[in-house]
Order: structure tokens, then C-alpha cells, then sequence
């Protein structure tokens, strides 16, 4: 992926987090920084095609965001609507793409969408989460600790514990409903 092509990707999700920051108080640093983690670790994994660039990024930002947006930890439908309906006209043909990397980046398994960015997504996001028990493959410890020295955890784990808390408050009997098999 080229420089810009990366710096595309951060600026799509960037506009989209200086527009929404109210929705996600304390936890717009570690989210953000998860975003920017996510898509760094994806670009070290594959080349994003340009007309892809903007539609990852919306993905990217919109992944887990209905949490903050829905107050809700069954978050994968609210922030599939949201992502495509952010996706502008000229985009909509890659609707299907931006459900497939928001539904699938919490599958245990591969993913079953064929295109490569899906895959590159879930494994991104999948290493950023359980970090350093998990990596991306073909990405060296060293490239990711540069991702985080540039987009540090400041609270990523403690957000995440919160969040887990209240899903289980949420739903005690599928304390997990984003995780797909």
C-alpha cells in the first residue's frame, strides 16, 4: 500500500471522528487509536486498491462505533447501517465490501467473503485486540510496536473491559453477540 494510499484510509476515518467526536467522551482517544491501529496493520498486509481507500476507512471508523452511537454491545447491525449509509452515491457499489469487513472482523475462522481486505481486517483487528498473543500475518512485532508508538493503547483495554462489562449486564445468556464462528 502507498504512503498515500495510507494516509487516505486515516483521513476518511479522521473526518469522520472530528464529526462524531461528542458521541464517544472519554473513549474517543483509545477508539481512534484502535481505528489508526487497524488500518496501519492492514496495510501491512495488503494493497488496498484506490477506489477501496475511502470505503476501508468509513469501515474502519464505523466497526465498532454503534456501541457509542446505539449504546449497545449487539453493535455489528447499527454499525453495518451506519458505515453504507455514510458510503456517497459513487460509492454504494462497494455496499457489500463495507458489510462484509464490519460483519466479519469478529469471526473466529477465516472469513468467508472472498475479497482480501476482509481477511486483512479480521486479522487486524483480531491482532490489535489480543495483542501480543496474536499477530497479522506477514507483519513483524516491530512494525506493529512502531503502529502503537504512533497510535498508543491510552485506555484501549480498559474501554474494552467496560464495554464487555456492560454487554454482559446487556445480555447475560450471549454475552458476546458479535462473534461469529
Amino acid at each position: 500500500m502507498s504512503d498515500e494510499t495510507t494516509v487516505s484510509a486515516h483521513t476518511a476515518a479522521n473526518k469522520l471522528f472530528d464529526q462524531h467526536e461528542s458521541i464517544f467522551g472519554r473513549d474517543l482517544l483509545p477508539y481512534r487509536h484502535h481505528v489508526h491501529r487497524v488500518l496501519g496493520l492492514v496495510s501491512l498486509q495488503v494493497e488496498v486498491e484506490p477506489q477501496l481507500v475511502r470505503p476501508l476507512g468509513v469501515a474502519a471508523f464505523f466497526h465498532d462505533a454503534s456501541i457509542w452511537f446505539d449504546q449497545t454491545w449487539d453493535y455489528l447491525p447499527g454499525s453495518i447501517e451506519r458505515a453504507i449509509a455514510e458510503l456517497g452515491p459513487d460509492e454504494q457499489e462497494h455496499a457489500g465490501l463495507v458489510t462484509a469487513l464490519v460483519d466479519e472482523h469478529h469471526r473466529i475462522r477465516k472469513a468467508r467473503h472472498p475479497h482480501p481486505l476482509v481477511e486483512a481486517f479480521r486479522r487486524a483487528d483480531m491482532a490489535d485486540i489480543y495483542s501480543p498473543l496474536v499477530g497479522a500475518p506477514g507483519v513483524r512485532r516491530s512494525e506493529y510496536r512502531k503502529l502503537v508508538d504512533e497510535y498508543p493503547y491510552k485506555g484501549f483495554r480498559r474501554m474494552l473491559a467496560k464495554a464487555f462489562g456492560r454487554g454482559l449486564r446487556e445480555s447475560p445468556l450471549r454475552p458476546m453477540p458479535m462473534v461469529k464462528f
